[in-house]
């Protein structure tokens, strides 16, 4: 679980893309929409008898066979590099005596795994769901201008904006909204290429060129304040909140902003290998001056500093386990986002200052994306906070007898004088 080796593109962050195949792989997708919706016609109709082929064992024997002719490599055990993702539901796995096993191309992790329970097989990507639930929600839930236009339409906050093809396009936007704006492809995760803080034109521009590198579609919308929380939502109910704050300092009046970080960086979290050390003066001089500091500058008590952006733990950023503060009406709209979905399995991002107070009482808030495929390691591997059991809820939702081995606990007595 080591952190990557830092991308040449500062802009891609800790998880580098290749811009031509996200770009060329976004315009497919559209260029082959009418041919897609035919072919979910068809499948609609023969989808009843297709279901009940064996799929997780023909899966499993071609596997094998890849395997035997060096095209692959099964691998029995979690390794160094499983994702964190995988490392939490692998670990919940073995708690309940379900059994794992990793099928690699070409030796390379992408996290096509095989879970064997009482005899029975089950063949997933990333993580298991339900068989035969289709989530009416699931071919746009990543899309977020799509998702913009369904959750508007229903009352759920999303920061005001649009989709725009053309620089044209995009400044009339930035004219509209007013203030700041973020600027993200329309399509992409891991905050690859999203700006924030855009306030000028000449900006505007820079930050439109820099997102169409991913995808032609370009999102502009409100700069929403306040951290982003990732709220997870399985079967219907909410299971967890993270909160992801960037790369930052708070002062304290007497120490410089490199001393403040310093003293962060001896946190024992920041060791690794989950979190890394806050930004050194170089990365973080871009940031430090946008905001009128440098590394020697004393910010005043409680002042926040930001050397980063991105929430990124690769980057610096940082995930606090806060579900036990959030109010029930904030816990009542996460899982009627969920709901608007349809999907079992959901994370949703959404920036607010707070969650311990009603978000209709809030300063601007909203959702700004939602995830197919959530990082539920988010839950489990928290730099503060007390832990939460996301993957144990995904185990539960698809094999609900497997349940956890009791722990036990041993009680100490008074020696008898």
């Amino acid at each position: 679980m080591s952190h990557p080796a830092k991308s040449v593109c500062p802009d891609c962050g800790p998880s580098p893309a290749s811009h031509r195949l996200s770009w060329w792989g976004n315009v497919l997708d559209w260029l082959m929409g009418p041919y897609t919706r035919l072919v979910d016609r068809l499948w609609q109709k023969i989808k009843p008898q297709v279901r009940k082929l064996p799929w997780d064992n023909i899966a499993w024997r071609l596997s094998q066979f890849f395997s035997r002719i060096g095209l692959g490599k099964i691998v029995t055990e979690l390794r160094q590099d499983h994702s964190l993702r995988t490392r939490a539901i692998w670990e919940e796995a073995e708690r309940r005596g379900i059994e794992l096993t990793e099928f690699r191309p070409f030796g390379r992790t992408v996290e096509w795994l095989f879970a064997r329970y009482q005899g029975k097989l089950f063949a997933f990507e990333g993580l298991p769901r339900p068989r035969g639930v289709d989530s009416p929600g699931l071919d746009w839930m990543d899309d977020k201008g799509v998702m913009r236009d369904h959750f508007s339409a229903v009352g759920i906050p999303v920061a005001r904006g649009g989709t725009a093809t053309l620089v044209k396009r995009a400044l009339e936007l930035f004219d509209e909204i007013g203030g700041r704006v973020i600027v993200k492809p329309r399509l992409g995760s891991r905050s690859r290429h999203t700006f924030t803080n855009i306030t000028t034109r000449s900006g505007l521009v820079k930050a439109f060129y820099g997102a169409q590198q991913l995808c032609p579609w370009v999102v502009v919308e409100q700069h929403l304040d306040g951290p982003v929380h990732r709220a997870t939502v399985v079967a219907g109910k909410l299971v967890g909140v993270a909160r992801r704050d960037v790369p930052q300092v708070v002062g304290d009046g007497v120490k410089t902003v490199g001393e403040l970080a310093a003293i962060e960086n001896q946190y024992p979290g920041r060791q690794g290998p989950i979190y890394a050390p806050l930004p050194g003066p170089k990365d973080a001089e871009p940031f430090l001056q946008a905001q009128g500091f440098t590394w020697n500058s004393v910010p005043t008590k409680d002042q926040v500093v930001v050397l980063d952006w991105k929430v990124n733990r690769g980057s610096g950023g940082v995930t606090t386990e806060v579900t036990a503060e959030v109010h029930p009406e904030n816990t009542a709209l996460f899982e009627k986002v969920a709901a608007v979905v349809g999907d079992n399995i959901i994370g949703i991002d959404f920036i607010a200052e707070r969650l311990d107070v009603p978000w209709h009482t809030l300063p601007p808030c909203g959702v700004i994306e939602c995830n197919s495929l959530p990082f539920i390691d988010l839950h489990h591997y928290p730099i503060r906070g007390i832990p939460r059991n996301a993957a144990g809820a995904v185990w539960d939702l698809v094999w609900p007898s497997a349940v956890p081995a009791p722990v036990l606990v041993s009680v100490a007595t008074e020696p008898q004088v």
